[in-house]
């Protein structure tokens, strides 16, 4: 294994190298390190910035049908965007109306945007953008538009199938994209009205990015943006070999700097935790035809041990090496969370009193095996995880804290492809945080358990109670309304109510840069990261 990655790294920096020689840069290796310090203080002194962030857009860069990641931020604007305090402001629109029933969305644009090929947004484009992507059926539910359209150019009209107080997150998602010159081939040459335009795209090594001169924001401070896509241990070695001028690592590469690079911690909402399955094992089917039910992790008592037990900090410590915080919610840092469900201090990392807890309930090792029981049903079950950062190191933690207790459980890797016959059985490692309150909804609303959707409540939670909140919060005039309705549901969700997920840490997105660079101030970070939302204020310090 450490050969074959070996060979993958060398592969990427003969990738690199020619990357860099082609872009004016110094290819690294032995003896380059006076002469990389040339290349990157050319690059400084033009405002250029070379970058290993982000995943290249497997579908390319059409945010109508496929690529909606915070890699599109850099060439297309949304009508809305997040602020600082995960609240809302404009980006290309100036305003929203909502019609007493509902159902009615008005949506004012602004009149001076242009596309990168000198054509004006207008309105006309806004319900173009959002009637493609509605009809191509992507990864953003648009099933609530009935229809829409463009008085004039600046006024979009989107008319409901149900009250749905989330649509305000859906009019933040979307790049809007130019009807008129909209084609097969828009993916791989996009047009868009963000900070930059595509310059060059070098499938499966890098993208090229210049400032927009026409955008109506402010204006990229740095002028000419290269996106190199490299694993992250080459990255790592080419920030610091002066190759690349700022990475995307995690907490375990964090002490890998070498003179004239720093450490970016950003704050993240990024929370990865355990799903419980919630019904008893009783061989039903969940609507997707996938089994229901597990007969450890059913019993309340089971959750609320683990949830008790867990040393949050101790993962946060070792395992993020400190870049991160501690989540008992999966909501801290959210102005939705309900903080009377936060467990404090003296509410886990207590493997004693989460013994007494199970015992009291009736789990005991009756047989002598090592492992604790009840009712003839022994404590063990599986704990699946994919591949990503942390979620190894996360699920062997939280073996540990089982077999403390008494259980046997048994970590299993899998795919989000194999893992689908099991999802609805077995605890799985989640990870979420998307800044947007209706994550809820996916998260913990009865009617969709077992649904089009696998992973949305996959462990089958059902709680009328929690239902009817949830209900309320989406059919309420606006997300201020909703807020309440948010933050009530989780007293029956929470780790003090139902506890069908054992969260555990919110993860900092962390980054390797030059001495120089500064991101500005960028928003909280969700799962899957934004850190291009902010790119106007990237730049080289003075």
């Amino acid at each position: 294994m450490m050969k074959m990655k070996r060979t993958r790294q060398n592969l990427q920096a003969v990738i690199l190298s020619a990357i860099l020689a082609f872009t004016g840069a110094i290819p690294f290796g032995a003896g380059a390190v006076s002469a990389q310090g040339t290349a990157r203080e050319a690059r400084i002194e033009a405002n250029e910035l070379v970058a290993a962030i982000g995943e290249e857009p497997e579908t390319g860069f059409d945010p109508s049908t496929g690529s909606h990641g915070s890699i599109t931020r850099l060439f297309f604007s949304t009508l809305f965007r997040r602020d600082k305090e995960l609240g809302w402001e404009n980006d290309l629109a100036t305003g929203y109306e909502v019609s007493e029933d509902k159902l009615t969305w008005t949506v004012t644009i602004r009149d001076d945007a242009y596309f990168t090929d000198g054509s004006k947004v207008t309105a006309g484009d806004v319900v173009f953008t959002y009637l493609t992507a509605k009809d191509a059926g992507g990864d953003i539910d648009l099933t609530m538009i009935e229809s829409a359209e463009a008085p004039d150019d600046t006024t979009a009209v989107f008319h409901l199938t149900r009250v749905y107080s989330p649509f305000i997150e859906r009019l933040a998602y979307l790049g809007i994209v130019p009807e008129a010159s909209y084609n097969e081939q828009f993916k791989d040459n996009p047009v868009g009205s963000g900070p930059y335009k595509l310059v060059q795209w070098d499938k499966g090594q890098q993208v090229i990015a210049e400032a927009n001169e026409d955008y109506y924001g402010d204006a990229p401070a740095i002028k000419r943006l290269t996106l190199v896509f490299l694993d992250m241990d080459t990255a790592c070695a080419a920030v610091n070999s002066g190759d690349v001028d700022v990475a995307q690592i995690n907490g375990l590469l964090a002490d890998v700097t070498s003179e004239g690079t720093h450490i970016e911690n950003i704050a993240s909402i990024e929370c990865y935790g355990v799903a419980f399955p919630m019904q008893p094992a009783e061989g039903k089917l969940a609507k997707d035809g996938a089994e229901i039910g597990n007969a450890v992790t059913c019993d309340p008592a089971v959750r609320n041990a683990f949830n008790m037990a867990v040393d949050r900090q101790k993962m946060v410590d070792g395992i993020l090496n400190g870049y991160g915080t501690v989540s008992t919610t999966g909501l801290e840092k959210m102005p939705w969370l309900n903080e009377d469900t936060v467990l404090d201090e003296s509410q886990t990392g207590d493997v004693e009193g989460a013994k007494a807890l199970l015992e009291e309930a009736g789990w005991t090792d009756s047989n002598g095996d090592g492992t604790i029981d009840k009712d003839g049903v022994e404590g063990t079950f599986r704990l699946l995880y994919t591949d990503g950062v942390y979620r190894q190191e996360l699920g062997l933690e939280f073996v540990n804290v089982g077999k403390q207790l008494g259980f046997d459980v048994q970590l299993e890797k899998v795919t989000w492809d194999t893992i689908l016959p099991d999802i609805h059985k077995e605890a799985v490692m989640y990870g979420f945080g998307s800044g947007d309150p209706s994550e809820l909804f996916n998260l913990y609303y009865g009617p969709n358990a077992g649904g089009v959707v696998p992973w949305d409540n996959g462990g089958c939670y059902v709680n009328e109670k929690c239902d009817a909140e949830i209900d309320a919060a989406l059919e309420s005039m606006d997300e201020a309304e909703a807020l309440t309705h948010w933050k009530a549901m989780q007293e029956y969700s929470g780790p003090t109510g139902d506890a069908p997920y054992c969260w555990l840490v919110n993860a900092n997105h962390v980054y390797l840069a030059a001495d120089g660079f500064s991101f500005g101030e960028p928003v909280v970070q969700p799962h899957g990261g934004r850190i291009f939302d902010n790119i106007t204020e990237w730049h080289w310090e003075a």
